[in-house]
């Protein structure tokens, strides 16, 4: 609408400087210019300003609340024991099990993690020491991690799905001097203890391999009473999350105090989480959306949670109604199961007036909405380490939060133009960074501002990761952004959309699978050829599937052996759905090899005749891809 007004006043000041004179011009068109853009200005403001308004007002309690605890050097630890002397009585985790549900109190779990900290201080842990954490979800699984931050030293909460060399390569990164490891996950250590050295070991509720101390019976007989000390602070690293970020291996971002708590406090000023609220998440503990979001308002603000070890389709509303639940979470892959699943009675009787997540489908997002009891739900978009986090609380279907075109100084954010094939940003003449405009796709980055809660970068105890993440000279000579690595584009009025991701880096199964790691394991199983691995998209899927295109013109490989050597070292989300034989691989000028075209060809017959393979769900082992499978595909009823 404004472009258009602007192109009629540009038109009337032509004619008039033409068919009068220059000044007669001048004098039609410089006033109709400032009505034009006043125009422009009042349409945004309309559709806009209370939007943002809300959000600074939301965001400013958030300052409020980091800002108190940066004052008082509080860590959130000590921040935890205030909680928990508060409401000691309150339920602050509730445990759904096939078996019956699982409760701890805030003074259980308070008790739990001062033992916890007792025994690994004894022990001569101290500030600044590494421990990596690797259980599956369970009740007490922040106690072992919240334990740890009282006496200083840094958790690293391990993906629990990983085995073999990426789960050595994920404890070795961050310098880990211990392993804690729950009974369940006892052999998976076991089969890397040889090449951890001398990292100590400490198994929970398991048969106890000789190699490891029974933690469960030592920390029972240490003394529940408070300690006399937080030592770990506002500033000081909590605890380290695994990310693949867009290239290499995982990545161990540090996750610091002061990122901890604004995460919590986005999710409880910004989408207004009440006291008495209860959230449920049947999500990761070791991942920030549960570990922090959820479970830091119960730390942080005395909020009850509910959780269950894995995710399912068939309890996820059954868990709400009978635990009271107002708030939930979800990711993509989480709407999209609950969307596919019969009908049944507990779709519309929750009490849940919230759902907060990311990944939600375009497609879906209305009818999710209107199945399952209108709930308002709030989109976002953010990374474990980043400072592009953006937000919708305002239900805008489709939309991951927004950009203010009125106050751009307030959310320094921006999505930048990207060279498709290097994936570089564009430069302009001046050597800055070229923003894109409305309609357009790119990246988006973010300023990095030292010492802010919210727009510093803390990085990964990896430096040269660190540093890759950094972009210079974006929109002013010196200045310094976070690359999310992520592709979004924003419309006229400020409201962004996810679009893809970029790198070497796709995201399936809501776990973000790094290419250059599968690509490793392959070539190692094949016998150290070269291989590429990137992400197709399949109908109806969130994220995109796993693809392993192999030259191979003799058609040599094994598959059966690549079959059995995926699953020992990969999780099942990171092993490839589809497999591709070709003749060759061609290179780029640097002698990387392409995988540009291979994605865009995909699974498609109609664009390759080389040998297909997927992954079958029942056998666990590649089949011959037939018309059948492409079928089954594009009707959405072929289970990956």
């Amino acid at each position: 609408m404004s472009k258009e007004l602007t192109i009629t006043v540009v038109a009337i000041g032509i004619y008039f400087s033409v068919a009068h004179s220059l000044w007669t011009g001048l004098a039609v068109s410089i006033p109709a210019w400032i009505i034009s853009r006043c125009h422009n200005l009042a349409y945004l403001a309309y559709h806009t300003l209370g939007r943002d308004l809300l959000t600074i007002y939301r965001f400013i309690q958030i300052l409020y609340k980091t800002q108190i605890a940066k004052i008082f050097d509080m860590g959130v630890a000590a921040k935890f024991m205030k909680t928990a002397a508060l409401v000691p009585e309150k339920t602050m985790i509730t445990f759904c099990g096939e078996d019956g549900d699982t409760i701890m109190t805030f003074r259980e779990a308070r008790e739990k993690s001062c033992q916890v900290a007792r025994f690994f201080k004894q022990k001569g842990f101290k500030k600044g020491d590494v421990i990596a954490i690797v259980m599956e979800n369970r009740v007490d699984y922040c106690c072992y991690w919240l334990g740890l931050s009282m006496i200083g030293v840094v958790p690293a909460l391990v993906n629990s799905n990983l085995r073999k060399n990426g789960l050595l390569h994920t404890i070795t990164v961050a310098h880990s001097k211990a392993v804690i490891f729950s009974g369940e996950l006892e052999q998976g250590i076991l089969d890397v203890s040889d090449e951890l050295g001398g990292v100590d070991l400490y198994c929970i509720d398991g048969q106890v391999h000789n190699k490891a101390v029974n933690l469960s019976k030592q920390t029972k007989l240490q003394s529940t009473d408070d300690l006399e000390t937080m030592v770990s602070g506002y500033t000081d690293d909590l605890f380290y999350i695994y990310t693949s970020g867009t290239t290499g291996l995982p990545k161990a971002a540090i996750i610091k105090n002061s990122r901890f708590m604004f995460t919590v406090y986005a999710l409880y000023s910004m989408a207004k989480v009440y006291k008495d609220d209860i959230l449920y998440s049947p999500l990761p503990m070791y991942h920030s959306s549960a570990g922090a979001m959820i479970t830091g308002n119960a730390m942080l603000e005395g909020v009850s949670i509910v959780s269950r070890k894995k995710f399912s389709a068939r309890n996820y509303w059954k868990d709400c109604c009978r635990n009271n639940v107002t708030v939930a979470q979800y990711i993509g892959e989480v709407a999209r199961y609950l969307h596919a699943t019969p009908p049944s009675k507990y779709d519309n009787t929750h009490k849940v007036r919230l759902l907060v997540g990311n990944g939600m489908r375009v497609e879906i997002w209305q009818q999710f909405y209107e199945r399952f009891g209108r709930p308002m739900i709030n989109e976002f978009y953010g990374s474990t380490e980043g400072n592009c986090s953006v937000g919708n609380i305002s239900g805008k279907v489709g939309a991951v939060g927004f950009i203010s075109v009125l106050f751009p100084m307030l959310f320094p954010l921006g999505i930048v133009a990207i060279d498709e094939d290097t994936r570089e940003p564009l430069r302009d003449g001046s050597g800055l960074c070229v923003p894109c405009p409305p309609g357009k796709s790119g990246e988006i980055v973010g300023r990095i501002d030292k010492g802010h809660p919210v727009r510093d970068f803390h990085g990964y105890s990896d430096k040269e990761a660190t540093n890759k993440k950094i972009i210079r000279n974006v929109w002013r000579k010196g200045d310094a952004c976070f690359r999310s690595g992520d592709i979004l584009e924003m419309d006229e009025l400020g409201w962004v959309y996810f679009k893809d991701r970029s790198g070497d880096t796709f995201r399936w199964k809501g776990e973000n699978v790094s290419t250059a790691e599968v690509e490793s394991n392959c070539s190692s199983i094949i016998g150290l050829q070269d291989c590429v691995v990137y992400g197709v998209e399949v109908k109806g899927c969130e994220g995109k599937a796993g693809m392993l295109a192999i030259p191979d013109p003799n058609r040599l490989v094994d598959l059966t052996a690549l079959t059995e050597g995926l699953e020992a070292r990969l999780p099942s989300y990171a092993r490839p759905v589809f497999i591709r034989l070709t003749d060759k691989i061609d290179l780029t000028a640097t002698f990387k090899l392409k995988k540009r075209e291979l994605q865009k060809e995909g699974f498609r017959r109609d664009l390759i005749s080389d040998p297909l393979y997927i992954l079958d769900n029942i056998t666990r082992s590649y089949v011959e891809m037939t018309e059948e499978h492409h079928r089954l595909l594009q009707e959405e009823r072929l289970k990956l």
